[in-house]
């Protein structure tokens, strides 16, 4: 993985949930490259985590990770205040932390439907909330939340998923208006990725890679993630940038 972006970030710490593989990482190598202190998180796989960590940073002096469920509120406080103590509050903050299962709507049980509202969409309230606390009002801030295609192109099998990303487009207006002149706030919505996956699962776009077909990488994603996160950009907030391809035309 390696890629340039224009831009300079030095002086920024950024906060990434889903860090340690695919977009999540490509965003974390994105912020190290400009410059930024960076704190990469997962739920698990603590093998992965470290792994990541010393990608991006050997040394281990401009880089952390955590293993956390987003969700749990008191172990989001308890990053924020480690964070604090090693490199100052996070200035920007990217809420990847999702989960895709496909389950039948009439089979969806009630412990996975909050599992992925929690992940997905709990897991930015709480993120967002403790920045939104922390960060000095001298200092300007942003969030960057990944939305999912399927919550503009709906499909199947995928109720749970598709309602926790299009709450995900709200809470960044919502937030949007909260942080006017002090946080900005912004989706970014992948198309379709080719990125590896857990064992056991398949990704179903290799083989339009393949064939040729117009599929993205996650460094695709990452740089418009990195534009976003530029503090000299204080005029774009509330917005919903689709990095598809074509795929999806708002």
């Amino acid at each position: 993985m390696g890629f340039d972006i224009d831009g300079d970030l030095s002086g920024q710490v950024a906060l990434v949930t889903g860090g340690s593989r695919n977009i999540g990482l490509a965003i974390a190598e994105g912020f190290r490259r400009a410059g930024a202190r960076v704190c990469i998180v997962a739920r698990a796989d603590s093998e992965q985590l470290e792994a990541a960590l010393e990608t991006l940073d050997p040394s281990g002096v401009d880089a952390m990770s955590a293993l956390l469920d987003v969700a749990d509120e008191g172990a989001v406080i308890d990053l924020y205040e480690r964070m604090a103590d090693r490199f100052g509050p996070p200035s920007v903050l990217v809420n990847g932390a999702a989960t895709r299962p496909h389950e039948s709507f009439t089979e969806l049980s009630l412990a996975s439907w909050k599992a992925v509202i929690d992940t997905v969409l709990t897991g930015a309230f709480l993120m967002s909330r403790e920045l939104f606390r922390r960060l000095p009002a001298s200092r300007q801030g942003a969030i960057i939340n990944l939305g999912g295609l399927s919550a503009h192109r709906p499909k199947t099998d995928r109720a749970h998923v598709i309602a926790a990303k299009s709450g995900l487009i709200g809470l960044t207006r919502a937030l949007a208006e909260e942080g006017l002149g002090r946080i900005r706030v912004n989706a970014v919505v992948p198309g379709l990725i080719d990125t590896e996956r857990r064992p056991g699962q398949s990704n179903p776009h290799h083989g339009e890679v393949e064939s040729g077909r117009s599929v993205g990488t996650s460094e695709d994603v990452a740089r418009v993630v990195l534009a976003f996160s530029d503090p000299r950009d204080v005029y774009v907030t509330g917005q919903t940038v689709h990095v598809n391809g074509g795929r999806f035309m708002p």
